[in-house]
């Protein structure tokens, strides 16, 4: 009797565990793949599947001529810094790195990414491949969504307010320094940010919606800027690594990076994950803070101010202001060495690409965690000789 129970007992269990793999499979058919990539390794090489982003044939090397100071040292280790440059006038200042680091180390951009979209976006406009940024989106993704879903414009995905119901709540302020927990969504094998995650925006189109109680409220959602990037590379015909590439990273003078990518044959994921150098992101920072060249600007004079905010009041930057894909804030207190209005790029961990163009400065920080924003701004601004 009590053997025939036993097996009894192990042929249910033996039943509904084939029968959870079989749903699992048809449900979450990339599961054994998000096991193996987890949640997206801080540094290369990292598991998972990449591109290439093509940069600069010889990215030229940058000597810093300085170092850090002791204030700006010890915010740096206790903040568990990784790598931090500070670029002030037409000089590299410091090139700080933690034990382990090396200049040529790739570190994960993570939502870094978010911004590179945001400033194609105006870069498209500039090229008449967009109409404007109050175009419908129906006019580039006539397979998303319902028709109210389809009517919302551009800007409203861009700044983070399309209501787009994807996630149950937003993750991120707009402020920049409070962590998001996103691992809880990618690490739900049947969520929407894992369907998101491995398997793209296009076989999620025409299920999406918005929720009417978010509508025209800032909600920090990959998917808006999954939405952008759809639209990007319909509007231009290339893919979206290769957009980024020629007008963006190389023109930047970036080196090659790796891009994950949604699969083995998909595209690449366009809210997270360029593996590069710190120093590649601050080619970048430059690149966009001088609106490229004199020779030849990378956009406009009214979109470039567009994107660094120069219509965005202090009011709004003090309480921290998402703009076309990239932060605008301001330091504004008084007793400060530096003040002034200030853009920019925020990753989950900590990685930060300030820009101020009134003051010539660029500075980059990856870290293990969220800094403080305007400390480690100040702090590095007393690193530049002359500026204390």
């Amino acid at each position: 009797m009590m053997k025939r129970r036993l097996a009894v007992l192990l042929g249910v269990i033996l039943a509904g565990t084939l029968f959870a793999a079989a749903v699992t499979s048809i449900a979450a058919p990339y599961l054994p793949r998000l096991l193996i990539e987890r949640y997206p390794q801080p540094r290369w090489p990292a598991p998972g599947y990449f591109l290439k982003l093509n940069g600069a044939p010889a990215s030229r090397k940058i000597s810093p001529v300085g170092h850090l100071d002791r204030h700006s040292r010890e915010l740096f280790e206790t903040g568990d810094g990784r790598a931090l440059l500070i670029f002030q006038g037409r000089k590299l200042h410091v090139a700080h790195y933690s034990k382990g680091v090396t200049p040529e180390t790739k570190f994960n951009s993570y939502s870094l990414a978010k911004s590179l979209i945001g400033a194609l976006l105006l870069k498209a406009i500039a090229e008449r491949k967009l109409e404007s940024l109050d175009t419908a989106i129906s006019q580039y993704l006539s397979d998303a969504g319902d028709i109210q879903f389809r009517s919302t414009s551009v800007r409203d995905f861009a700044r983070m307010r399309s209501g787009i119901a994807f996630k149950p709540d937003k993750i991120k302020s707009t402020a920049g320094p409070v962590p998001k927990d996103a691992r809880r969504y990618i690490l739900n094998p049947f969520g929407p940010m894992a369907q998101l995650h491995m398997r793209g925006i296009e076989p999620l189109l025409s299920d999406l919606r918005l929720d009417q109680e978010k509508l025209d409220k800032f909600s920090y959602q990959n998917a808006n800027t999954a939405i952008l990037a759809t639209i990007l590379e319909r509007a231009y015909g290339k893919p979206l690594q290769a957009l980024v590439s020629e007008k963006i990273w190389r023109p930047a003078g970036a080196a090659d990076a790796h891009w994950r990518r949604y699969s083995a044959t998909g595209p690449v994921t366009p809210y997270c994950c360029i593996y590069a150098t710190p120093a590649d992101w601050l080619r970048v920072g430059l690149f966009l803070m001088r609106n490229g060249s004199q020779e030849q600007p990378f956009l406009p004079r009214k979109l470039w101010e567009l994107y660094f905010g120069e219509h965005v009041s202090t009011a709004k930057r003090h309480d921290g202001y998402y703009g076309i894909h990239v932060y605008q804030n301001v330091l504004d207190l008084p007793g400060n060495h530096l003040k002034g209005r200030f853009t920019f790029m925020f990753g989950s961990r900590g990685q930060v690409v300030y820009m101020m163009p009134e003051r010539e400065l660029v500075v980059v920080r990856f870290g293990d965690r969220v800094q403080r924003l305007h400390s480690t701004l100040r702090a590095a601004w007393t690193s530049v000789p002359l500026n204390h």
